[in-house]
């Protein structure tokens, strides 16, 4: 790591604090972004397709994919710059351009391997997804080895991993109750759009928390 960012932490205390505050400097893109993700995803409810595997359902959960992946890899690319100073639609938008491909790919193979984890048994699934924060941020900032470069700032800055890692599961927990009594009192489509929503604004402030450790370690 360069002796600037020594010199000058991207953040203090609270990763998460930080990563709260600045989130907000991607605003124009955020907001859009989240609400048409999680309109979309609530409108494909819609179609009541059941998880069968037909050619409908198949067609329907790979738009579903497609949409969150290209959400997340615009939100992602603004994060990147929103840690460090003032936040550009274009170039999120043309980031996300460059790396559609290979952000699809390994989105998928992450897919993939944590469905696989959580099949096996729970714990794996979340041990994956825990193991591997930094790995989309390091294809949407263009890494030609995003998985060493993944594991390389998880050693790096492991104490701080670990911490973030802790919180964010108890965060989640809290999600998982109030996406629970959402869907009690909120059924169908509605209700799918609100925890949409609101997923969405959580993953992004986790992504700007995850973007400060990341960036600290792999200065632009």
């Amino acid at each position: 790591m360069s002796t600037t960012a020594e010199q000058k932490p991207l953040y203090r205390v609270s990763v998460l604090a930080t990563g709260f505050a600045r989130m907000w400097r991607a605003w124009r893109l955020l907001l859009p972004v989240v609400i048409a993700n999680a309109l979309v995803q609530g409108i494909l409810l819609l179609s009541g397709v059941l998880p069968y595997l037909t050619i409908v359902f198949v067609f329907t959960a790979l738009l579903s994919f497609v949409i969150l992946v290209a959400s997340f890899g615009l939100v992602a690319a603004a994060m990147l710059q929103a840690v460090e100073g003032p936040v550009s639609v274009g170039a999120a938008i043309d980031t996300l351009r460059n790396r559609t491909w290979p952000l699809l790919a390994w989105s998928l193979g992450l897919v993939l391997v944590a469905i696989l984890g959580f099949s096996l048994f729970v714990v794996p699934g979340f041990v994956i997804l825990a193991l591997t924060p930094y790995l989309l941020l390091a294809v949407i900032d263009g890494k030609g080895n995003p998985l060493a470069v993944n594991f390389r700032t998880i050693g790096a800055r492991w104490g701080r991993w670990l911490i973030t890692v802790v919180l964010m599961g108890v965060i989640c927990f809290l999600m998982w109750f109030l996406s629970a009594l959402d869907g009690f009192f909120v059924t169908g489509s509605p209700g799918a759009m609100i925890a949409w929503l609101v997923l969405g604004l959580v993953s992004a402030w986790f992504t700007c928390a995850w973007s400060l450790v990341y960036r600290s370690v792999n200065p632009r």
